[in-house]
């Protein structure tokens, strides 16, 4: 009978508990000439109690190593050269038993990532304060009831992670971490928040979900770069204004006891609104009024009973969640929202004029039963119109909603007295997206008051010359999924122009007339044939936030892109330069400016 090889197994963790020696001998020979070798330890999961004493003095060899070395300096590949040394720069403990961080800590002074979530942590020692260069430092899930204030003076600190532990509050010199940009408290014990949290002019994303929050602090709303905040979970009955805040793009507010909409006046970038699971009973049209950009309203499970008309000037809707409140009546207009996907209004069983088995059968259908009940005669399909006649809402709908909609109805062109009406019904929104047209509409110039216009996925070749003089107020414009290949001068004379999407066409060059729209902050060029990047044309777009100039046909990324500092999102993959790298792309807008920055220099 042949005996099959015999797997190793830890008798020594199966039987006693853990001592610091069995720790230390995780440390291997072979994992510390790695460390040296590439600046990273990766200790994770070794069910380790205590951290091994060796990682505090990792770069600093021993006797016994440099008489090895003076032995063995035959260069060969597979001995540690002392010279070629990283120091300690990324340190993960995460998914240990570890109760305490030593305070030989202080001298991995080169350590810019530290991970030690999922353990048994219940401070963070003073020691950690003196790493100075520390960029990233996650400890949640662990015990944590306190930091030291020491800790708050880590200058450089960019991403904290705290979420899943019992801090009860904070110390208000949290707000010293000025260089902050990510910031999770969640899962915590939080009663209140430090008003030195204003302070953090940096933080791109807040999380502070899952606690016991009342209120939120007044000064918040310094924080006008803040993209994400998510205070859902907690107990809030009031939300100071947050007008401030133009570049929110999602706010998250769920599961609390807000009775009254969110002053979110000003808000202009938010794309998502969560206000699930409060006792709001109205919805605060004023408050989205320049809500252009949102594409999800969730109002699920409160005590709304109207949809007010104005929500179809909301044109870039997509998701629009009223389940469970007190609605009776939905409203046929619903159906002529141009981008609605997911329209949820299960759970009220008072509504009159949409059967439950329509709301049960989803979107589509209930979307289909509001088009049949639309009073609208040049929208509703009579038996006495004419083939190919344009579905058109009439000019006292438009005067009611602001909006004329007339998508994917295959037109070639826009009838005169449809453009008319609109100019007389004074809309801000224009949709002519998914249709043919070869052109712009000449009459379209006549509707000054135009706000935001989508006139994607036609066959348009060129603009009209004139086409940046007469809209004054247009903030929006899609003019993706055509044929351009120019714009025209006049573009550069859209003052309040905030966002251009021009992806999917054929431009070979960024045009000079975007680069003189001075207030632009999003430009969306994908999916073209851009060849090169002409920064001294971007560098005019001094309020440029988002930059995606991915899949085209850039051979060279000028390094001087790196010196515009208000770029928060630049999405350059796709393309066939050869620096910066796919690792650099992946890390994010940062790394890749950084990197950039670092090339003017070599």
């Amino acid at each position: 009978m042949s005996v099959g090889r015999k797997s190793k197994v830890n008798h020594r963790a199966l039987f006693k508990p853990r001592c610091r020696n069995d720790d230390d001998e995780e440390l291997s020979e072979r994992i510390i000439i790695d460390a040296r070798r590439s600046g990273e330890l990766n200790l994770a999961g070794r069910g380790l109690a205590t951290v091994p004493q060796r990682i505090w003095t990792i770069n600093q060899l021993s006797k016994v190593e440099v008489e090895e070395l003076g032995r063995n300096l035959d260069f060969d590949d597979d001995k540690e050269r002392w010279w070629e040394q990283e120091a300690l720069k990324k340190l993960n403990l995460n998914g240990n038993s570890i109760k305490t961080i030593d305070s030989e800590i202080e001298y991995l002074s080169e350590l810019e990532d530290l991970d030690f979530h999922d353990n048994l942590l219940e401070e963070v020692p003073k020691a950690i304060g003196a790493l100075t260069k520390l960029r990233k430092f996650n400890i949640s899930h662990n015990n944590l009831v306190k930091i030291h204030k020491r800790f708050f003076t880590l200058e450089n600190l960019k991403q904290l992670d705290l979420s899943h532990n019992n801090l009860a509050d904070l110390d208000p010199a949290i707000g010293d971490l000025v260089m902050l940009e990510s910031l999770n408290l969640s899962f915590n014990n939080l009663t209140t928040l430090p008003v030195g949290l204003g302070y953090l002019v940096r933080l791109c994303t807040f999380d502070v979900s899952h606690n016991l929050l009342v209120e939120l602090p007044p000064d918040i709303m310094s924080m006008r770069v803040l993209k994400k905040l998510d205070a859902s979970s907690n107990h809030l009955e009031l939300v100071p204004p947050l007008g401030e805040m133009r570049k929110l793009e999602s706010l998250i507010l769920h599961t609390n006891n807000l009775k009254n909409f969110p002053n979110i006046t000003g808000c202009t970038a938010l794309r998502e609104l969560n206000l699930s699971n409060n006792s709001i009973d109205e919805i605060d049209m004023e408050c989205l009024e320049d809500m252009g950009q949102l594409r999800s309203l969730l109002l699920a499970h409160n005590n709304i009973e109207v949809i007010p008309d104005d929500i179809i000037k909301l044109l870039n809707m997509e998701r629009l969640d009223l389940s469970s409140n007190k609605l009776t009546l939905i409203p046929n207009f619903i159906c002529i929202m141009p981008n609605l996907k997911h329209f949820i209004i299960n759970g009220n069983e008072k509504i009159k004029n949409v059967r439950r088995d329509i709301v049960q059968c989803g979107t589509p259908r209930i979307l289909k039963h509001l088009r049949q009940g639309f009073d609208s005669e040049s929208l509703d399909v009579q038996s006495s119109a004419s083939p190919g006649a344009v579905l058109a809402p009439d000019k006292y709908t438009m005067k009611n909603t602001k909006l004329l909609s007339l998508t994917a109805q295959h037109l070639h062109e826009v009838p005169d007295e449809v453009l008319e009406d609109a100019k007389t019904a004074g809309v801000t929104c224009v949709d002519l997206s998914k249709n043919k047209l070869p052109q712009v509409p000449e009459k379209l110039s006549t509707i000054t008051s135009v706000e935001d216009m989508k006139i994607s996925c036609n066959q348009l070749a060129s603009l009209p010359e004139w086409f940046g003089e007469p809209f004054k107020h247009l903030r929006y414009i899609d003019l993706s999924q055509n044929q351009l290949s120019s714009l025209p001068e006049s573009m550069g004379r859209l003052e309040r122009l905030r966002e251009i999407n021009i992806s999917f066409n054929r431009f070979t060059t960024i045009p000079e007339s975007i680069c003189n729209i001075e207030n632009l902050e999003i430009l969306i060029i994908n999916d073209n044939h851009i060849t090169e990047i002409d920064v001294t044309c971007l560098e005019k777009l001094r309020r440029l936030a988002t930059l995606d100039l991915s899949n085209n046909d850039i051979a060279h990324v000028p390094p001087e892109l790196g010196n515009m500092r208000n770029i928060r999102t630049l999405m350059l993959s796709g393309n066939c330069f050869k620096q910066p790298r796919h690792a650099i792309l992946e890390k994010g807008t940062e790394e890749i400016l950084s990197y950039l920055r670092s090339r003017i220099s070599s």
